[in-house]
C-alpha cells in the first residue's frame, strides 16, 4: 500500500485524481491533503477519512509528514517549481500535473531537483491511458491502417477549465499563473499524442495564435503544425471560441482511424471503403485510473515510471516551440 498525499484540492482532483485512487484502494491510501482552502481540503480529506490533523493548509506541512510516501502534485502551473523543489529534496516520490513548469529555465531546475532526489517521478500523460487511444495505438501498431503520415486534431469549448471557487477560477486564463493559454493547457495534450501515435518524435514547429473571444492575456485559439521524423506531419487546432467540438484522426496509407468524441470511449476505423465503429463499454474515461495503476506497478517493482518526467520535459519544448513560433511567425526547430 503506498501512503499518498495530495497536493492542492482542486477540479482535477476532484473529478480525476480522487475517483481514481478511489478505484484503486487496494493499491494507495491517501493519508493527508494540503490546501489554503478549507472547503476544498474537507471536500477531498473526507473522501478518504483523512484525520483532521492531517489536513493542512501549507503544502510544506504535509511534506514534512513521515508518513507520505508519495505527494500527488496538482497546484496552480506557476507553483509546479516551488512545490516540486520541496517534494524532492523531502525525499518523496511524486506525482505531478502537467506542464511540468511555465518555460524551460523552471523545466531545467524541476529535472536537476527529480536527478538530485534519486527518488521515482511520474508525469501525468493521461490521455495516452484512454480506452480508446490505448484500442488506437494497438491498431496501428498491428498494422491496421497501414504506415501512419498524419495526426490531425480540433477541438473547441466555449472558455478555459475553471479552477476551484476557493482558490482562483480564472488562474489559467492569467499568463503569470497559467504560463498561456489553449496551447499550454489543451493543445499540451495532443502534442505528446501525436508522437505516440504516428510513432515519431517532432522535429519542428510552425503555430498561429490568438486572442480573438475573451478579454483575457492569454491566448484562447491556437493552431500548431508539426513536422516528424520520418516525414508524418500533425495539425493541432485547440481553442476556447468554440462549442464544444472535439475530433481527432489519425490517417494511415490503408485506412483512417477517428476519435470523434475524445473521453466517450469510441474510436471509428475506416478501411478499404467499409466503416467499422467500436464502443468501448464502461463511464467517462480520461485515463487516470490506467496511468496511476501503472505507477503504482513501477513502485512496488521498482521499475521506471509510466512517464517520466524527460517525457515531460521534452513536450514542454514542443509548446514552447510553438509559443515561439506565433510570436515569430517562423518555423521553430527542436
Amino acid at each position: 500500500m503506498i501512503n499518498v498525499g495530495i497536493v492542492g484540492c482542486g477540479r482535477i482532483i476532484e473529478e480525476g485524481h480522487a475517483p481514481a485512487f478511489a478505484k484503486l484502494s487496494d493499491r494507495f491510501r491517501v493519508v493527508a491533503v494540503a490546501d489554503p482552502s478549507a472547503v476544498r481540503r474537507d471536500l477531498i480529506a473526507d473522501r478518504f477519512g483523512v484525520p483532521a490533523e492531517h489536513r493542512f493548509n501549507d503544502w510544506q506541512d504535509l511534506l514534512a509528514l513521515e508518513a507520505v510516501e508519495l505527494v500527488d502534485m496538482a497546484l496552480p502551473h506557476f507553483l509546479h517549481l516551488s512545490s516540486l523543489q520541496a517534494a524532492a529534496a523531502a525525499g518523496k516520490a511524486i506525482l505531478m500535473e502537467k506542464p511540468m513548469a511555465t518555460s524551460m529555465d523552471e523545466a531545467d531546475s524541476i529535472m536537476a531537483a527529480v536527478a538530485d532526489s534519486g527518488r521515482p517521478a511520474c508525469l501525468i500523460h493521461n490521455y495516452l491511458w484512454r480506452p480508446e487511444i490505448r484500442l488506437g495505438l494497438e491498431l496501428i501498431r498491428s498494422g491496421a491502417i497501414g504506415s501512419p503520415h498524419l495526426f490531425r486534431s480540433e477541438g473547441f469549448s466555449p472558455g478555459h477549465y475553471p479552477g476551484a471557487a476557493g482558490y482562483d477560477p480564472d488562474w489559467r486564463i492569467k499568463s503569470a499563473r497559467g504560463g498561456g493559454g489553449a496551447i499550454i493547457d489543451n493543445a499540451y495534450h495532443y502534442c505528446y499524442m501525436s508522437e505516440a501515435l504516428l510513432g515519431s518524435p517532432v522535429e519542428s514547429v510552425y503555430a498561429g495564435l490568438g486572442t480573438f473571444v475573451h478579454d483575457i492575456d492569454v491566448e484562447d485559439l491556437g493552431l500548431i503544425q508539426l513536422s516528424h521524423a520520418n516525414g508524418s506531419f500533425s495539425l493541432i487546432v485547440q481553442g476556447w471560441t468554440g462549442s464544444g467540438q472535439a475530433a481527432s484522426e489519425v490517417h494511415g496509407a490503408e485506412g483512417v482511424l477517428s476519435f470523434p468524441r475524445f473521453g466517450q470511449g469510441r474510436l471509428t476505423l475506416q478501411r478499404g471503403g467499409e466503416t467499422e465503429t467500436v464502443d468501448i463499454e464502461g463511464e467517462l474515461n480520461f485515463g487516470f485510473e490506467g496511468i496511476f495503476a501503472d505507477y503504482a506497478a513501477a513502485l512496488e517493482d521498482g521499475g521506471p515510471p509510466p512517464v517520466e518526467f524527460s517525457a515531460g520535459y521534452r513536450n514542454l519544448q514542443i509548446v514552447m516551440a510553438a509559443y515561439e513560433s506565433g510570436r515569430t511567425r517562423e518555423v521553430v526547430r527542436l
